[in-house]
């Protein structure tokens, strides 16, 4: 069925919400806009174009209208069969998700923001899913993202299916995208509503809560919805105003202080916390201002807490601050290793003294640096590798890592690249 065909329909009325004595399992699609009537009726056009509906599922869909100044209402009038809720005051997104949430009778949720859509299969294939495993709260999975410089057409390439809170606490990349999710209406009421104070961090610190009490389920094998990319949206704007680095601590730990006192609670709490770190890391170098933003953020996290020297995701950051240094001076190995003094230094002012060999940690920058500049300086390249071996005496009573170095000095140079969304 055509958009066209769908907008005639709603025209004369047609309602999209089950009758009363219907046995199929009844959707409530919730859309909560802003300011956004130019992108809204696509939206609401995606959702009515989901296959299926009616005869595997019935479906309502509500348009939450936080306050809007522009042309949202004239819009609305060209769907009369679709709900609309206009607030009296801006509550922002997770005030206007809540208030879908709230008036929605539907035994699943489906979550739509304004400036996405749904494919048309989204519903048809996740319904009969959980319709059919009891056991599975949450469904999730793939979406194509546009408006960068280069569209995602699969993101995430993978999630985790089952008890997934462990994953989801210590993942450094984002693949929450929440047009993807269908949830049992139920888990909103037990783990509580979105949270209007986490204004673009709102669906994360839902998906941790809600993990804590249900298995969610990973659909890979092709997008189920259309996300768009834009700075001036509310996930960018609050990693580029610092937004974002001020709650994320704050929702891990209070996810964190929900876990009990053991052993394996403490190995996720450390986890997590390194994962956190690496997140900032990663929010600071893409959109707050690259080097020096990243690298005064990891001394601070250095001092604060020195074990995350222990933690690879951190290690990897400091590499690549040592390797970004190497690239731009004119002495490479001086630079790496007043770096590797600042670290050191940083480590020592904390109370509790690290662990470990920082004497390898040296190492390991200039092996990094020297595998960075095979690209962008091969002919100063060497002369780190070298200053590599010969700061860290471990290249030469453990082979592996010699082997290890020779490995990957010898594999074709790739360039740095960015690393990958990261906003957890």
């Amino acid at each position: 069925m055509s958009y066209d065909s769908l907008s005639v329909q709603q025209e004369q009325g047609v309602n999209t919400m089950a009758s009363p004595s219907s046995a199929r399992p009844l959707v409530s699609v919730v859309i909560p806009t802003y300011k956004r009537a130019h992108l809204l009726r696509k939206a609401i056009l995606s959702a009515l174009a989901q296959e299926q509906a009616g005869e595997l599922f019935d479906m309502e869909i509500i348009v939450v209208d936080d306050c809007s100044p522009d042309d949202t209402a004239k819009v609305m009038a060209e769907f009369p069969g679709v709900q609309y809720l206009r607030l009296p005051e801006n509550r922002g997104a997770s005030g206007a998700r809540n208030a879908g949430i709230k008036r929605g009778k539907g035994k699943y949720i489906a979550l739509l923001d304004d400036d996405d859509e749904f494919l048309t299969h989204k519903l048809m294939v996740q319904v009969p899913i959980l319709e059919a495993h009891a056991e599975i709260g949450v469904l999730y999975g793939q979406s194509v993202v546009t408006g960068g410089e280069t569209p995602l057409l699969l993101w995430p390439q993978w999630g985790p299916s089952g008890n997934v809170l462990e994953e989801f606490l210590t993942r450094t990349d984002d693949f929450l995208h929440p047009p993807t999710w269908l949830v049992r209406r139920e888990l909103f009421e037990q783990a509580g509503f979105f949270d209007e104070s986490k204004a673009g961090m709102e669906h994360y610190d839902m998906a941790l809560r809600i993990a804590a009490l249900t298995p969610w389920m990973f659909l890979s094998g092709g997008p189920v919805a259309r996300g768009r990319y834009s700075q001036q949206g509310l996930w960018y704007s609050t990693i580029a105003n610092g937004t974002n680095e001020q709650q994320l601590p704050k929702i891990v730990e209070t996810a964190l202080s929900r876990l009990p006192a053991t052993a394996d609670a403490d190995r996720v709490r450390r986890k997590a916390r390194a994962a956190v770190c690496a997140s900032i890391a990663h929010q600071r170098w893409w959109a707050g201002g690259g080097l020096e933003p990243t690298k005064a953020h990891l001394l601070k996290a250095v001092r604060e807490a020195p074990w995350l020297l222990q933690e690879a995701v951190v290690v990897d950051w400091l590499k690549r601050i040592a390797s970004t240094l190497a690239m731009s001076s004119a002495h490479p190995v001086s630079a790496v290793k007043t770096f590797w003094r600042e670290i050191t230094e940083a480590a020592a002012a904390a109370e509790t003294a690290p662990t470990g060999s920082f004497r390898r940690l040296c190492g390991e920058l200039l092996e990094a640096a020297a595998i960075s500049m095979k690209r962008g300086s091969p002919r100063r390249a060497p002369l780190v590798a070298i200053s590599a071996l010969l700061n860290d005496p471990s290249y030469w009573v453990r082979p592996a890592r010699l082997c290890s170095l020779y490995r990957a000095w010898t594999q074709a140079p790739t360039a740095m690249g960015e690393p990958t969304r990261v906003s957890l």
